[in-house]
């Protein structure tokens, strides 16, 4: 495979291991870093003249790549990560700040920002792995809130390489989905918060986070909930109560903190997890009737 005038950083045959919060996969034939909106438009472009198959990795998290890898390019948008002020108003319910942020930025970071800049409404987030692209995609969030919340509008590129805006009602946000076109890149979002107290936004993010860190596995690489919630009840109950807390295949194991997450105890390989997965699905369909839906994204060769 080759890709011609690839002025950005790249590296070739890089495992997808080191680039995952698992820490599970075998290789991608390129691994990309478009450091501005030129390099990606120019990268994608090249890609898609030469057919290549390629996906964005983001931060890794929420991803399960198989042990033969990815046959293609896999881009990370990591150096696509500015937060900036873009302008203030004043509306219903106070001052606010119109944010905007490239679609490479962590929710770490950006939630760093808006602690420091006392802006309140994404608090939600803390503790909440990945990009802010990724968690454009997904409607990433919990019960305290989704970036759907707070999305004023979304940037992205089309196939064909334009610049083009969404509004927060055309996305379509939902339960964990949000209308992304096929083949469109988000690229960068404006999100709208509101001025606040930094002490009380930093002590609800603490409480949070304290919560994230009593609850959920945090200590052994896992890649976040690994199913959706059905409308009945919540995935991890579901699979706690079918008697699947602890259960394992090879080094992949139901975590015992948490039996919505599936965490790598060493050595665990892609093959493993899905046969853990696999197990969970079918038991939980005997014993509940309810059928669970991946909330990860599984990608590459087995």
């Amino acid at each position: 495979m080759e890709i011609n005038n690839l002025k950005c950083e790249f590296k070739l045959n890089e495992p997808l291991s080191k680039h995952t919060s698992f820490g599970i996969g075998g290789p991608a034939d390129i691994l990309v870093y478009p450091a501005n909106q030129d390099d990606i438009i120019a990268v994608l472009k090249d890609i898609r003249r030469q057919g290549i198959n390629y996906f964005i990795l983001g931060s890794g998290t929420n991803l399960l790549v198989r042990d033969g890898g990815f046959r293609g390019a896999a881009i990370s948008l990591q150096r696509m990560n500015t937060i900036r002020i873009e302008r203030e108003y004043r509306s219903i319910g106070g001052a606010y700040a119109l944010v905007q942020v490239e679609a490479g930025a962590s929710l770490a970071k950006l939630l760093s920002f808006t602690m420091e800049e006392g802006l309140a409404g994404i608090e939600f987030a803390a503790g909440i792995p990945g990009t802010v692209g990724g968690a454009i995609c997904m409607n990433a969030g919990t019960a305290s809130g989704e970036i759907g919340d707070v999305i004023e509008s979304v940037i992205m590129l089309s196939p064909d390489g334009e610049v083009i805006s969404y509004g927060r009602e055309e996305m379509g946000f939902g339960y964990r989905t949000s209308l992304i076109p096929e083949g469109h890149l988000v690229i960068e979002a404006r999100i709208a918060l509101r001025r606040g107290d930094k002490v009380r936004i930093q002590a609800k993010v603490k409480e949070l986070l304290d919560k994230r860190h009593k609850q959920q596995p945090l200590g052994l690489p896992n890649a976040g909930s690994m199913f959706k919630n059905p409308q009945e009840e919540s995935a991890g109950k579901l699979i706690e109560s079918a008697g699947l807390k602890g259960r394992s295949v090879g080094d992949a194991q139901v975590s015992e903190k948490h039996a919505n997450f599936i965490v790598n105890r060493g050595k665990a390989t892609a093959a493993q997890v899905l046969a853990l997965m696999d197990m969970v699905i079918k038991t939980v369909l005997d014993v509940h009737g309810i059928r669970l839906e991946p909330e990860i994204k599984i990608i590459g060769e087995a």
